[in-house]
């Protein structure tokens, strides 16, 4: 899959690809590129938003995720393992979904400055759960001025998948540990 999308870009010449998505196995190292990505294009001079969903530790433990709001700052409980008055549930997370709406609430393409390079970490079953969420990023990807650096979880099946992948100058990257520099320095080439 990888080879081939990059043949397609190659024959793109002259298209921009202004919205990546990157998607690879757990663990791969999908949030780690994302957060050097932030801070190269931070020294860019780019206006970052976004969010992260950082997990959450106890020891060795994970107990959920928090959401990190890019143009704040701030850090919101995203999901725990503990009962939280949520209805949304994965497995043992109860997920709790207006920190995630709030922050894209703020996110419409008539409000985002120029200049402005949206980040999403990530497009998963969690947030998902929110129809907000699903609307948005069908918004912002159908958007042509907004450049979008997202990361997708790899065995999503959520039609929004499909649909953001047919959109114009958008392109899926399968990160690997093999070859996480290679996809980093192409990804700061694209945009």
């Amino acid at each position: 899959m990888y080879a081939n999308k990059m043949a397609t870009i190659s024959k793109k010449k002259g298209s921009i690809m202004s919205k990546i998505l990157i998607t690879g196995p757990p663990r791969c190292g999908k949030s780690t590129l994302i957060l050097k990505l932030i801070e190269h294009y931070k020294q860019k001079g780019k206006n970052i938003r976004g969010f992260l969903t950082p997990e959450v530790k106890e020891g060795r433990r994970r107990i959920g995720f928090d959401i990190v709001d890019l143009a704040s700052g701030k850090k919101k409980i995203f999901a725990r393992i503990e009962n939280f008055p949520s209805e949304f549930r994965l497995g043992r997370y109860y997920v709790i979904l207006t920190p995630l709406e709030k922050i894209i609430s703020r996110l419409t393409p008539a409000t985002i400055p120029s200049n402005t390079l949206i980040f999403i970490d990530e497009i998963g079953k969690m947030e998902l759960f929110s129809t907000k969420f699903e609307r948005w990023l069908d918004q912002i990807f159908k958007s042509p001025p907004l450049e979008i650096i997202a990361t997708i979880g790899e065995k999503i099946t959520h039609p929004i998948k499909a649909h953001i992948l047919k959109q114009p100058n958008t392109v899926l990257f399968h990160l690997t540990r093999k070859n996480h520099a290679f996809l980093e320095e192409k990804i700061k080439n694209l945009i």
